[in-house]
C-alpha cells in the first residue's frame, strides 16, 4: 500500500469564483489548489490564512498541486 506525506501550509490566497489559490508550506514554497481538491460536503472553501494540510502531487512540467487539502 502507497503512503502518502502529508504537509501541513497556510492558505495565502484563494477565489472562490475561480475556485482556485495558493498554499504557502511551512519551508515557504507555494503550491496551487484547485476547488476539486479540497475534502468535504457541500460547499468547500479556504480561508486566507487559514492552517490545512495536504498531499503534493507534481505535474509533468514540475509544477506542485496540493490534493486532499483539509482544514487543520
Amino acid at each position: 500500500m502507497l503512503v502518502m506525506q502529508r504537509y501541513q501550509g497556510k492558505v495565502v490566497a484563494y477565489d472562490r469564483f475561480q475556485g482556485a489559490g495558493v498554499i504557502r508550506m511551512s519551508d515557504g514554497r507555494e503550491v496551487m489548489v484547485r476547488y476539486s481538491s479540497i475534502r468535504g460536503e457541500g460547499v468547500r472553501k479556504l480561508a486566507v490564512g487559514e492552517t490545512v494540510s495536504f498531499e503534493l502531487q507534481s505535474t509533468r512540467q514540475g509544477r506542485l498541486y496540493a490534493v486532499g487539502v483539509q482544514p487543520e
